[in-house]
């Protein structure tokens, strides 16, 4: 049984936005008997599955949000809201993320991940990892689907036993919101200009990254790219800046594998493998099950996925693309196969949502643009080097018919326009690929 007594002087809490994390840690201080109060958008009948929650709080009443809050202890905030919105005015109480409220409970060693790109990728590699070490059980969630909160709520209430280590992917949505939280091992990827509906700057978006790293300088290992855009403002005793030159890279992983039976494409995932290595070596010291990983990791669904290989024509599914710089990844990634077909499109963001000069360096490969969605229809009456088309939706993309060797739908924008999230978004183009 976990024991822990640091939300004792916590009582009255809200939970702010019923989404996945929302639910957990709702769930977890109702376990908890906390006197837990919840805040949503919309007619409390419309919130998503409002049967559950109002069979675990007993009853739920729509109440003046802004008011409610300012009389609260303590918020568990969804990682989706910003802090900064108005039912916060004038609200004094510490504002968590539902990270910070299972850390307080955390009862094993705990390995974060971070980065613009490839967090997803390194943490189901991680997960693969954990599949071939014997010695013990791992906890596998965060941003990437399962709440910390159900880990905690499982081991008080008897449903699990102890992990061994704890693994997390974590966005800057979630690290915003940390005060004590702490890795024992962590790895920022890499940093570059994302999230333009919240942020303003490269500077403004890599501080809440660099949160990771806040309550490290005095224990725990950290790794991260030399020469960052952004200044990390924490000095670490153990934290290391990685030079990322392929060759070093390549070299020191062929020590323990065969780089060349990776089963995940491009040079991006070669540098996901050398921080998988690193990471994993730092936190567990099974080098064996790092080999055996190698052998079988075949990558995340939606990135980079290549779905359908016939006629000498190649279709990647890599959905999972919310901006420019994935994009540019996926292209490098297939730029040995022949010339390209993309597929860009989605939900406008608000900030950096033009960055068509990115694709310069790739319009020899490029055989067409196929632009579709909110950001399509504006970007293709900017698009002036690369021959290109707009279509409403995904539908008649495929209806137009494509003549390059690869097919790359890698959308650079948010699936929000269209889809309910970029899974949705992902299947739709898997089965009209496959139809």
């Amino acid at each position: 049984m976990i024991i822990n007594e640091s939300l004792n002087p916590y009582n009255k809490i809200a939970v702010v936005g019923l989404g996945v994390s929302g639910r957990s840690a709702l769930r977890l201080l109702t376990f908890l008997e906390k006197d837990v109060y919840l805040v949503n958008q919309g007619e409390v009948e419309t919130w998503p599955r409002y049967e559950e929650t109002r069979s675990i709080l007993g009853k739920v009443e729509q109440e003046n949000s802004n008011e409610l809050l300012k009389e609260m202890d303590l918020i568990i905030l969804s990682p989706g809201i910003s802090k900064d919105i108005d039912i916060f005015d004038g609200v004094t109480c510490p504002i968590w993320c539902e990270i910070e409220l299972a850390y307080k409970f955390a009862d094993a060693p705990i390995l974060g991940v971070t980065g613009t790109n490839g967090k997803t990728t390194v943490v189901s590699f991680l997960a693969e990892c954990a599949k071939y070490d014997t010695t013990g059980d791992y906890f596998i969630g965060g941003n990437i689907g399962v709440p910390f909160c159900d880990y905690i709520y499982e081991r008080m209430s008897g449903e699990r036993e102890q992990a061994q280590g704890i693994i997390l992917e974590l966005s800057s949505f979630q690290l915003n919101l940390i005060e004590e939280f702490q890795c024992d091992v962590a790895g920022l990827l890499n940093l570059t200009f994302s999230h333009g509906e919240r942020y303003h700057s490269i500077e403004e978006y890599g501080l809440d990254k660099y949160e990771i790293f806040k309550n490290m300088q005095n224990g725990g290992v950290a790794y991260y790219p030399s020469g960052l855009p952004v200044a990390i403002p924490y000095e670490m005793r153990n934290g290391h800046a990685l030079d990322l030159d392929m060759k070093k890279i390549i070299s020191e992983l062929s020590s323990y594998i065969d780089v060349s039976k990776l089963k995940i494409f491009g040079e991006h995932n070669i540098i996901n493998t050398y921080f998988v290595y690193l990471l994993w070596d730092a936190f567990t010291g099974n080098i064996d099950a790092f080999k055996g990983a190698c052998e079988s990791f075949h990558g995340v669904e939606y990135r980079l996925q290549l779905i359908k290989h016939e006629s000498d024509q190649y279709f990647f599914n890599d959905a999972k693309s919310t901006n420019w710089d994935s994009t540019c990844i996926a292209l490098k990634g297939v730029e040995n196969l022949g010339n390209v077909d993309l597929i860009i499109g989605g939900q406008l963001r608000g900030e950096g949502d033009n960055q068509l000069s990115r694709l310069d360096e790739f319009k020899n490969e490029i055989r067409k643009i196929y632009f579709f969605g909110e950001s399509g229809k504006i970007l293709s009456n900017e698009c002036r080097e690369i021959d290109c088309e707009y279509y409403e939706n995904l539908d008649d993309v495929f209806k137009a018919g494509f003549e390059a060797k690869v097919i790359l739908f890698s959308p650079a924008f948010p699936s929000f326009d269209q889809y309910l999230n970029y899974i949705k978004r992902g299947e739709h183009f898997t089965k009209l690929a496959l139809t």
